[in-house]
């Protein structure tokens, strides 16, 4: 039936299917297959697959064990979005669920998440792209800057979609851990198309703005945030919500604990910051929030407490609910769920590496037992 089908219609057709069944659709002929890997059509099938909502959300989080090796037990759940937390529907296997080190959730684009993995979350030198639909994961090679090369660091760490270019970017900056602010930090820049580290130069140094990074002209920017937060908190995190941009602070310099969320309406213009909702320190059911995971359509945040409790919080109604999940606060991720092709046709590369066999691993750990407190 298929010979009596044009390409074009063929290629319609199949790019409304789910990505189980476009799998299997593969082995119906060299043709299919041969249309399927064709890179037109997975941005063709991902350009459907966006415009559609899934209804379902990706979940993930960890567990640490207390005794040596202190092994994170990471789980990734797919979830009914009008049903979370209750009834989860799949639990996804990845390689990285007994990893015997911290894995995070860098961010996700596509349907493909960048994870990183390192000691404690600090020193990380290991990533690697998944993209669950099809159960592929792309090995992210080391990076120049490394503990053994650099010493002690602060890593932060960006991933996104160059459209200009086609192709998925890992940002990675690195902090000196004890000139922290004195010294401007490297900067390193994966490309998945060309597979390799490929610019290496001096960043931003530390400011009282929120820096950007342009993925297509590969330079950064800065954008003001509101005077009431400068130097006023311990913790200033950004955020995405339906498309705008949040800052989340929390933790007063002065040793109250509140927690603040602020939205910019008009990206770069500071402006439009409007003051979404303040949890004062008075509300002790809420002390001590780290992390605010995610929004919600219905107006309720979900929360993290900094001794792994996640909860809901209706800013209008000031009400509470404890999901009853408990893990790590850094390591709660909530987004919308991507079905995508991205990644098809790499080859599955991911291999753990032992802990003891890693190169400045006894380094590192000692290094971290003599400093400070975990996060």
């Amino acid at each position: 039936m298929s010979d009596h089908l044009t390409r074009e219609l063929l290629e319609e057709i199949l790019s409304r299917l789910p990505v189980k069944s476009i799998l299997i659709c593969r082995c119906v002929s060299k043709t299919w297959y041969s249309l399927i890997t064709n890179p037109s059509f997975i941005a063709h099938h991902l350009k459907k697959t966006a415009a559609r909502n899934s209804g379902l959300l990706f979940f993930s989080y960890s567990t640490r064990e207390l005794i040596w090796p202190f092994k994170e037990n990471v789980r990734y759940l797919l979830y009914p979005d009008e049903s979370f937390p209750a009834n989860p529907i799949e639990e996804l296997d990845c390689p990285f669920k007994d990893i015997k080190r911290f894995v995070d959730i860098v961010g996700s684009c596509n349907g493909v998440f960048c994870l990183s993995y390192g000691v404690y979350g600090r020193h990380t030198d290991g990533a690697a792209l998944w993209n669950p639909s099809v159960r592929k994961i792309v090995n992210i090679p080391c990076p120049n800057v490394t503990f053994t090369s650099y010493g002690p660091y602060i890593p932060s760490l960006g991933f996104g979609f160059d459209s200009t270019t086609d192709d998925y970017k890992l940002v990675r900056i690195v902090y000196s851990h004890f000139n922290f602010g004195e010294i401007r930090p490297f900067v390193e820049i994966y490309s998945l198309r060309s597979r390799g580290w490929r610019k290496r130069f001096y960043g931003p140094g530390v400011c009282d703005a929120i820096v950007s990074f342009s993925l297509g002209e590969e330079a950064f920017g800065e954008m003001e945030v509101p005077d009431c937060l400068v130097k006023k908190y311990q913790f200033v995190d950004v955020a995405v919500f339906d498309g705008s941009l949040l800052l989340v602070a929390s933790f007063k310099l002065t040793g109250e604990g509140c927690f603040t969320v602020w939205m910019m309406k008009e990206y770069g213009v500071p402006g439009s910051w409007t003051k979404l909702f303040d949890i004062p320190d008075l509300k002790s059911h809420l002390k001590w929030i780290r992390k605010l995971v995610a929004f919600r359509q219905s107006g309720q945040v979900l929360l993290a407490k900094l001794f792994g409790q996640l909860v809901f919080y209706d800013p209008k109604t000031e009400e509470i609910f404890d999901t009853k999940i408990r893990g790590n606060a850094h390591s709660f991720y909530l987004d919308t769920f991507v079905e995508s092709l991205v990644l098809l046709n790499e080859t599955d590369e991911f291999t753990e590496v032992e802990a003891s066999e890693d190169n400045g691993t006894s380094e590192i750990l000692e290094e971290v037992a003599s400093s400070s407190s975990f996060d």
